[in-house]
């Protein structure tokens, strides 16, 4: 995938995207689903990964047609150079506006973003809109309350110290920013309270859990809205050198070799019938 890198997605989502751990932990949530009805919905749809899972697990293609949303005109792009099929529609958007976006569907697969939503009632009350009845909601995230697995607190805290004080020592200011509304952790609960109240009925949902490496640490550390909440304030380019910098000294006073264990949420929930 290298050679789709360009100057416009340097601190794209991509490089995160293309771990093994990643594709699995994606590829579980979108097989309990993707083959629930004919019209999917990819929101959040990125580089393309979770699209290319949901063609692959459909088998029935006679009437298939997916939806890829997303707001990044960068990702969209790339979504598009990396996928070749007449059974796609790419669409510029978010999750706040669908229903203006997509017509009815039967499934919506909303991967790693819900955290991001500034307004989460408003994404699912738009999903609910979108969704036909009987239809089906599956999204994930690791950024909820209760994703650090036990022990492994203290690395995600020294992680930014370090990289805080890598760029304090090159003359470069990290400003203390609260957490914006968009970022604030939900709990498995609280995401099913908000499902409920936007409509839908029979929530579920697991913890899986899955090992970040050193190197999909860094990759991580290269994402635009990653380095934006662990270092506000500071240029893109200066913040990845730093979190590339530190990730292996944070692995190092915490005490973990080999990676950083972390839980991801699945959550399903289905539209009244």
């Amino acid at each position: 995938m290298d050679e789709l890198v360009s100057e416009g997605d340097r601190f794209g989502f991509w490089r995160f995207a293309r771990h093994a751990f990643f594709t699995e932990i994606n590829r579980w949530l979108v097989q309990q689903v993707a083959s629930l009805g004919p019209r999917v919905v990819d929101l959040a749809c990125g580089p393309g990964a979770i699209t290319e899972l949901i063609l692959a697990t459909v088998k029935e293609r006679s009437r298939l047609l997916i939806y890829a949303v997303d707001p990044s005109l960068t990702e969209l792009d790339r979504a598009r150079r990396r996928i070749a099929s007449g059974l796609v529609r790419f669409i510029q958007g978010g999750a706040e506006n669908l229903s203006r976006l997509v017509p009815q569907a039967d499934v919506v697969i909303f991967c790693n973003a819900i955290h991001l939503v500034a307004d989460k009632s408003r994404a699912l009350a738009e999903i609910r809109k979108v969704l036909g009845p009987g239809g089906t909601l599956a999204f994930n995230t690791t950024y909820f309350k209760g994703c650090y697995v036990p022990g492994t607190e203290r690395f995600w805290r020294y992680w930014a110290l370090r990289a805080a004080q890598y760029l304090r020592d090159r003359g470069i200011s990290v400003l203390r920013a609260p957490k914006t509304p968009a970022m604030r952790w939900f709990s498995p609960e609280e995401y099913g309270a908000l499902a409920a109240s936007s409509g839908f009925v029979g929530a579920v949902w697991q913890l899986h859990e899955a090992t970040l490496s050193p190197q999909s640490l860094e990759d991580i550390g290269q994402f635009s809205m990653f380095i934006q909440g662990a270092l506000p304030g500071v240029p893109l380019e200066c913040g990845a050198e730093a979190l590339r910098h530190s990730v292996r000294v944070a692995m190092a006073d915490a005490n973990l070799t080999g990676g950083v264990p972390r839980y991801w949420l699945q959550f399903i929930a289905q539209a009244p019938v």
